[in-house]
């Protein structure tokens, strides 16, 4: 039995593992959910007890923000755009490094509870809001993208609608999620990871094969003009060269490293500071090996598609249906290579969405809900944890649907929109924790300036689009095709190219504004960097403006040198400090937070209650008189 479209094929074994992996994710939270029914704390449903194995963690860290978008999306830059995007592989290892170095040690020292706890120590409350809802608009539009996208894989080899596969993907996600919190986040992902590992290198391997070998692959990425991995251009209006994707690529893993709520929580889940940095390394290599292999799909599909444009022919309707059209046409005699495909995408997405609703729930609980209700009690933490979790689910479900009505690639949106909050959110970190001068008022007016040109760029940019001359697409060919209905049918919606298209198209570039050609052609891949530059610049610039803090004065355990180990010269050391007291432990890698972190903890917490009893005594006199 099969349900078919077209000449392939959706076999009944194909449906049998599809549903063995939810069945597999629903059982994982539903062990959790028993498993610890006798500790119902909010450290357990939020951080694991803080005893979470690194190892997993890694691996958990690595799939968090894979996802679908390199299942699906990545082999699709590679088909459109050459091999060039190779380089995006390589940015994962420069962010752990620094995160190793400077965050981690951070993060334990502070005991924090949510990332951007941070910048209430370092700034102030307000900051930390602002931040945080920022942050939790953006990753519920990354949640919304990573559910469309497998959702959109599984809509064009099987016959269910886009809307149902949304649905059922949305729901599985906030199901496990809100029955086994982190525990079941991290261990579903850990045999997720898995699973997208070996889905997308089989189906590589056999495209590969299918074409003729790596030699046929090469020959053919030649003629398509697609072997142009070492294309380096500086060139910023350049949307993909070796320089944009990889630097785009340090910032993107930067920004999810170091200041992502995600990836700090599970950091925070370790025993000790030595425990996450295992996490951090361990994460590396499978980021890179998912990365490189979507990209070798990606050439190996255009291979096999050199003369018969799926798209330009008719059998496809998005491009980033390419990868689910290629493993179902190759192993149309295999079947169930199909739905292990289709189970690697969709545990991309699983991964991605389990881990950014526990993250919000986190966020919501520790910025917003508990600064106001210090008090409240741990029941109700956890009802309040489990509550947001289905909310947000509900929240992501809209947002794939409003994915689906999006222009452009995913790609490109979901670059785009990270870019917009992510680099200048590093550059805000970076200002508090390396640049001891930055007050209240250069920080905050950094971010948003920061923030809100990188969005205004963005959206001018997917308003407008780009020069064809500056996007790097490359040509398709369907030349060989042989459904000749389905190529008839999209011939007969083209007119030949005339004088008169020429001149329309030249009156049309004429009407566009001059940033078109200039600051809104700016590669979508630089806009973390450009937001982190501008916030740093600005931040700086407005607080030596509006008179900068003394660093004599700061806080030495908000501040992190760029050199303080004790291998360098106490001269080095005492320099970076930039004249911040050094109180900082005798070892680098001390595992215990000190004893003045927790008074400072204390402290922060004694304000807030003080400042709930105050509002709350105010409240009962406003009454009385």
């Amino acid at each position: 039995m099969s349900v078919t479209i077209g000449s392939h094929g959706f076999h009944t074994i194909d449906l049998i593992i599809f549903i063995g992996m939810l069945v597999m994710a629903a059982l994982v939270g539903i062990y959790y959910a028993y498993k610890d029914r006798g500790r119902k704390s909010i450290e357990n449903y939020n951080y694991g007890g803080r005893d979470v194995s690194p190892v997993p963690l890694g691996l958990s860290i690595a799939v968090t923000y894979i996802s679908a978008m390199t299942v699906i999306g990545f082999p699709t830059e590679s088909y459109l755009y050459g091999l060039v995007s190779l380089w995006f592989a390589f940015g994962p290892v420069i962010p752990n490094v620094i995160c190793c170095l400077y965050y981690i040690p951070l993060f334990f020292r502070l005991q924090l509870r949510t990332v951007y706890e941070y910048l209430e120590y370092r700034f102030n409350s307000k900051v930390r809001k602002v931040v945080s809802f920022l942050c939790i608009v953006k990753l519920l539009f990354y949640m919304g993208i990573a559910v469309y996208l497998p959702a959109l894989a599984l809509n064009a080899v099987t016959p269910l609608s886009l809307q149902w596969t949304i649905v059922l993907t949305s729901g599985i996600c906030t199901f496990y999620t809100t029955l086994g919190g982190m525990k079941a986040v991290v261990w579903t992902d850990s045999l997720q990871s898995l699973i997208m590992l070996f889905g997308g290198f089989a189906a590589m391997v056999k495209a590969i094969i299918v074409v003729g070998g790596l030699d046929e692959m090469t020959s053919a990425l030649d003629r398509g003009h697609r072997l142009n991995a070492w294309k380096f251009d500086l060139d910023p209006t350049l949307q993909r060269t070796a320089w944009s994707y990889f630097i785009g690529s340090t910032f993107v893993f930067n920004c999810a490293a170091c200041v992502g709520q995600p990836s700090a929580q599970r950091f925070l889940s370790c025993k000790s500071v030595k425990q996450a940095r295992i996490a951090a390394l361990v994460s590396v290599l499978p980021t890179m090996i998912f990365l490189i292999v979507a990209t070798i799909s990606g050439c190996a599909a255009y291979a096999y598609f050199e003369n018969c444009d799926p798209r330009s022919s008719g059998k496809i309707t998005k491009n980033d249906q390419l990868m689910a059209y290629l493993v179902s046409d190759v192993f149309r005699d295999v079947p169930g290579m199909t739905g292990l495909f289709i189970s690697a995408a969709f545990s991309g997405t699983l991964s991605t969405v389990s881990s950014g609703i526990n993250s919000i729930g986190s966020l919501l609980l520790e910025d917003f809900l508990l600064p106001y209700k210090p008090q409240m009690k741990e029941v109700t933490k956890l009802t309040t944890s489990k509550v947001s979790a289905i909310m947000f689910g509900c929240l992501v479900l809209c947002m794939a649907f409003l994915t689906e009505k999006m222009n452009g690639t995913v790609m490109s949106i979901a670059t785009s929109l990270d870019g917009s909050i992510s680099g200048p959110l590093l550059g805000l970190f970076t200002l508090g924790i390396f640049f001891p001068w930055t007050n209240t008022i250069g920080g905050i007016t950094g971010f948003l300036v920061g923030t809100t040109i990188t969005a205004w760029i963005a959206l001018s940019a997917i308003m407008y689009g780009r020069p064809p001359d500056k996007t790097g697409l490359l040509t398709v060919s369907i030349a060989n095709c042989s459904h000749q209905t389905n190529l008839t049918t999209y011939l007969s919606t083209r007119q030949p190219f005339t004088v008169a298209d020429a001149t329309t198209i030249e009156q049309e570039n004429s009407l566009k504004p001059a940033l078109y050609y200039s600051l809104w052609s700016i590669s979508l891949y630089y806009h973390n960097a450009l937001g982190f530059g501008l916030t740093l610049v600005i931040g700086l610039l407005m607080s030596f403006l509006s008179g900068p803090k003394k660093p004599s004065e700061s806080d030495s355990r908000l501040f992190q040198p760029f050199l303080d180990h004790p291998c360098f010269p106490q001269k080095i050391r005492t320099f970076f400090r930039f004249g911040v007291p050094d109180a900082t432990p005798t070892r680098c890698a001390d595992v215990e937070p000190p004893e003045t972190i927790q008074l400072l903890r204390h402290q922060i917490k004694s304000k807030k209650e003080d400042l709930y009893i105050s509002a709350t005594s105010n409240s009962s006199d406003a009454l009385t008189s």
